[in-house]
């Protein structure tokens, strides 16, 4: 890692890339716990379910309708981030990286905190929650597309997969310490709003730090910009030989990133939405995303409520409980990432590798659900499985395969893509967030007991399938290259 990272430059630059690592790691992972707190806590507000009534919880969610109104809440957030994460790319081109960073941040914890204090406010209004997770979620819109735009900017292309893999281990580590920091407090109805001020203060305080200590690229601390061509020089003797040589060189296709250099992005203009759209890969990659997307937030916000509805080797679990026990779901998410990205570096083959562990999570998704309740081993070596192969496509995508595309050679001269691909990128795959807790809530309202979420399975199933199929011509082209480069090496 360590070499990868440091590139041709001295070692200052290898102090300001791990600083920036650390600093945008600890930055979208606090993101992340804020995103955990709601889906933590839904066992208490709706209460305890018997008979299709319920007793305690936390009004107007302990009614026979609470799963719905509790999906509205997740379906507000969502489709607010959606949204709003459009736009948050186009302007984050257009402004400082820092100052929006810092705006997104304290506003989510602002809000977040608002969101707790309806619990010692005694407010039951539904009104409120939703439109307190509207304004969280285009708050939290912020995050992404500055964070890969930071990254793009500091790291070259040849590591990227590995880096990134790494880096987007944030995610995952949100998850857990978001679940663990608001599970704690989630089992009381005299303590739930805990699980929203806790991570409000964390990410508020880091946007504080963003402010004051984030350089948003090397040119800002006096560096060269980073190598931004995955082409080594055999490579680049290949693409000239077939050019002079060889009718292959139509197999060498448009979306291919080598060359692609990144600039002073205070003196090129930001690329506009639909050229963005219109860079070969970017379309595929985001359908793909939509239903990936689907299947992890779906585990993100109602893992644990799946857990605490299901009785494992004969013991139900209360929410606490259960938020430790889906924490290894991320666990091997962040696993999963990591080896991911190690494997599309490798190979240089993005779409490939992602089909492969979209195609291996379907099964998964069936036995997890059927033989997950078996036992307390069971449910967390396949949970931690699952998790492995379901993430790793998702933080390819969300990394490694938006700053490519972001920096490619369709933009070249606009270099300040990177936001607005990312955020094109990921809006698609929120969409599919947003659908995923959704249709949970539908498919499960006024349920409970084992088969609450046997429909949703199937559902997941069928996303992680949809996923893979999206890339299968991104897939053939990857192919085809890889083709042409093992006939070189053959003729040479």
């Amino acid at each position: 890692l360590c070499k990868a990272l440091s590139g041709p430059f001295p070692p200052r630059n290898i102090v300001y890339k791990c600083w920036i690592l650390a600093l945008t790691f600890f930055i979208y992972m606090s993101y992340h716990m804020n995103r955990k707190s709601l889906g933590v806590v839904k066992a208490t507000l709706e209460g305890n379910m018997s008979d299709n009534t319920s007793t305690d919880g936390w009004a107007p969610f302990n009614g026979t309708d609470g799963t719905r109104l509790l999906g509205y809440l997740d379906t507000a957030f969502l489709l607010s981030y959606a949204i709003f994460i459009f736009a948050c790319g186009t302007i984050a081109d257009n402004v400082s990286l820092r100052y929006f960073l810092t705006f997104g941040m304290i506003g989510t914890g602002i809000f977040m905190t608002l969101m707790g204090m309806a619990q010692y406010f005694k407010i039951h209004s539904l009104a409120y929650f939703v439109i307190m997770q509207i304004i969280i979620g285009a708050f939290q819109a912020t995050g992404w597309p500055a964070v890969v735009a930071v990254i793009g900017n500091w790291v070259g292309k040849g590591s990227r997969g590995l880096i990134m893999g790494i880096w987007n281990s944030h995610t995952s580590v949100g998850n857990i310490l978001g679940g663990l920091v608001a599970g704690a407090e989630s089992n009381s109805l005299d303590t739930w709003g805990l699980s929203f001020i806790y991570p409000a203060i964390v990410i508020g305080g880091l946007g504080f730090v963003v402010f004051f200590f984030l350089p948003t690229n090397p040119q800002a601390v006096g560096l060269p910009p980073p190598n931004q061509s995955t082409a080594d020089e055999d490579e680049e003797r290949l693409i000239k030989s077939l050019q002079h040589h060889s009718e292959k060189k139509k197999l060498i296709d448009d979306s291919d990133d080598e060359g692609a250099i990144l600039r002073d992005p205070n003196a090129i203009p930001a690329i506009s939405f639909l050229k963005a759209l219109g860079i070969p890969g970017v379309v595929e990659f985001s359908i793909a995303l939509f239903f990936a997307k689907l299947v992890c937030y779906t585990f993100l916000f109602c893992l644990p409520d799946y857990v605490h509805s299901i009785k494992i080797n004969g013991t139900q679990y209360d929410s606490e409980k259960s938020a430790d026990i889906s924490t290894f779901y991320d666990i091997g998410g962040i696993i999963g990432s990591i080896v991911c990205g190690l494997l599309a570096d490798r190979t240089g083959c993005n779409a490939l590798i992602c089909i492969i562990f979209q195609i291996i999570s379907v099964p998964l998704l069936y036995v997890y659900y059927q033989f997950g309740t078996i036992a307390m081993s069971a449910q967390l070596g396949i949970m931690f499985v699952l998790g492995f192969f379901s993430n790793g496509p998702y933080a390819l995508i969300t990394t490694a395969v938006s700053a490519d595309l972001g920096t490619s050679e369709a933009v070249r001269g606009s270099a300040q893509a990177l936001a607005t691909v990312s955020a094109i990128i990921d809006g698609s795959g929120s969409i599919g967030a947003t659908l995923g807790p959704y249709i949970t809530s539908v498919l499960t309202n006024k349920k409970s007991g084992p088969d609450k979420y046997k429909n949703v399975f199937y559902v997941l199933e069928a996303s992680a399938f949809i996923a893979a199929l999206c890339l299968i011509r991104v897939m053939m082209k990857e192919i085809a290259k890889l083709r042409v480069r093992r006939s070189y090496s053959e003729i040479n």
